[in-house]
């Protein structure tokens, strides 16, 4: 009795063992190793069932993070159950679709990392461990300075240059306008942004800035030291004309002012002459009136 047992447990077990072992013979999940995503773009995760087989039907696939308990996307017997941001690469996915990649929509750098992939057919069973790489680039960096117009010669001038959204801690040198490096004289901050992202700031000051060195160029780099980005910036020194162009401003607009200022004085003067000259005028012919009536009186007495 014991040995008829021990024999029908062995059957079984070597039947289910082959069994298993003939299952992944019909199914295969092909996946590479690892992917690269972009930051802000979409991202692919490729995974494809390669069947022994043929007209072999898809029971179930679930896509989640390595060590997560909930599912990014699944399938389960015509029911779709997916997560904001993932789904099918292919856009009219069916269980005859043997292309089972993950498409992210908007990568961040969250996702960055394994993911795990099983597949349940009706002749199979197979998963893979494929990982994402995300990476992502710092924008063309901003420059201004302090102070920023009319520079007086030999003034301190501050010049800064910004960037923002590397995936991690980059680097920013300075050059003047002959290719000099002055980056050993500048300051640089670089912080984690909540997106998981980094921003630098830098400042370069120039002393006792002249007119003879007017251009600043600052070049973004990433961890590698490759250049992702880069400006130029010229200090605004004040115009060496300005003064005479004051001055001509300050003469037109004597003349404009001093033009009707004389006319309206030789007006007034004219017309006070004119009021003496019809005085004076006045006053003779009432002298002559008097003179005239006086000798008038004498002849009739």
């Amino acid at each position: 009795m014991t040995s008829a047992t021990s024999l029908l447990f062995f059957a079984i077990h070597f039947a289910c063992i082959r069994a298993e072992n003939s299952s992944e013979k019909f199914v295969k999940l092909e996946c590479k190793t690892e992917y690269h995503g972009v930051y802000g773009q979409q991202s692919i995760v490729e995974c494809i069932v390669k069947p022994v087989v043929e007209d072999v039907t898809i029971i179930t696939v679930t896509w989640k993070r390595v060590g997560a308990a909930a599912n990014l996307l699944e399938y389960h017997k015509d029911k779709m159950i997916p997560t904001p941001g993932f789904k099918f690469a292919e856009p009219s996915w069916n269980k005859k679709n043997m292309n089972v990649s993950l498409l992210l929509t908007n990568t961040k750098m969250a996702d960055n990392g394994e993911y795990e992939c099983e597949v349940e057919t009706d002749v199979g069973t197979d998963k893979a461990t494929p990982s994402l790489s995300v990476t992502a680039k710092y924008k063309t960096p901003t420059m201004s300075s302090i102070p920023d117009t009319n520079i007086q010669e030999n003034t301190d001038v501050t010049i800064f240059c910004n960037s923002t959204g590397g995936h991690q801690k980059g680097l920013i040198w300075w050059f003047d306008e002959f290719g000099t490096n002055c980056t050993e004289s500048a300051e640089l901050v670089a912080k984690e942004t909540d997106d998981g992202l980094f921003s630098l700031a830098s400042n370069f000051t120039v002393l006792k800035a002249t007119s003879s060195y007017t251009n600043y160029t600052c070049k973004v780099l990433n961890v590698n030291g490759a250049l992702e980005g880069k400006a130029s910036f010229e200090i605004q020194f004040v115009s060496r004309n300005l003064g005479s162009k004051a001055d001509n401003l300050d003469s037109v607009s004597n003349t404009k002012w001093l033009a009707p200022v004389v006319v309206i004085g030789s007006l007034i003067i004219g017309l006070l002459a004119a009021l003496q000259f019809f005085k004076k005028r006045s006053a003779q012919r009432k002298y002559m009136n008097c003179h005239t009536h006086k000798v008038e009186t004498v002849v009739c007495v």
